[in-house]
């Protein structure tokens, strides 16, 4: 998954498959800005595309916000970006927990699972992998979660727990990032592995 994307690869044509909510934050159609992560000074921090580094790096998931994120008292420094001029500079900002449980959005098998969060940028997570109706493969990836509740080769229903949303990742910036602003990566993808646009999947195939 090492590609630089430009745009995300389109959406089957299928019916709607009644796919489960991926945490209980279901704010994405009545208060958008409740559910996708954000930080103080980008609002679209969270929402997949052209969100991340004032529109010069591309963001292939989407950072769903826990329901109710825990002040932990502490505070964080990152670095920000004013983006008419391009130049950083150092904020203190507070720190926040997310411990919502995670959930499988359609039913399939446990493509991976991987619980140690110092191998990979993605921290703690897993994989699913599900078939369309017309049989075709496709992704499903939960990242930087503080517990793992599910093994490789694992059937779930949709709806069935995944483990809880976390901070985890082998990059300290990263972490850095979660600390301030916590959220479940989320994304899609195709049976090529490219992505799919993870809101365009939420907002065609939830139950509702």
């Amino acid at each position: 998954m090492a590609q630089r994307y430009t745009e995300f690869a389109p959406l089957p044509d299928v019916a709607p498959i009644g796919a489960a909510w991926p945490t209980p934050n279901q704010n994405l159609f009545d208060a958008p800005d409740r559910f996708f992560a954000h930080t103080r000074v980008n609002p679209d921090y969270g929402r997949p595309g052209w969100t991340r580094n004032c529109g010069a790096r591309f963001h292939r998931g989407c950072d769903i916000a826990p329901v109710q994120p825990i002040p932990t008292g502490q505070t964080a420094v990152v670095e920000f970006t004013n983006c008419e001029t391009g130049e950083e500079y150092p904020s203190e900002e507070p720190v926040f927990l997310g411990n919502d449980p995670i959930f499988n959005v359609y039913a399939g098998v446990v493509e991976e699972a991987i619980a140690n969060p110092r191998i990979s940028d993605l921290g703690s997570h897993v994989v699913m992998r599900h078939r369309w109706p017309d049989g075709t493969t496709f992704y499903t990836l939960y990242a930087h979660l503080s517990e793992i509740a599910v093994s490789k080769g694992q059937r779930l229903a949709a709806g069935e727990r995944i483990g809880t949303m976390g901070d985890t990742s082998r990059s300290e910036g990263a972490r850095i990032w979660l600390s301030i602003a916590p959220h479940l990566h989320f994304e899609v993808w195709n049976h090529e592995g490219q992505p799919l646009d993870p809101v365009a999947f939420l907002e065609t195939h939830l139950a509702r």
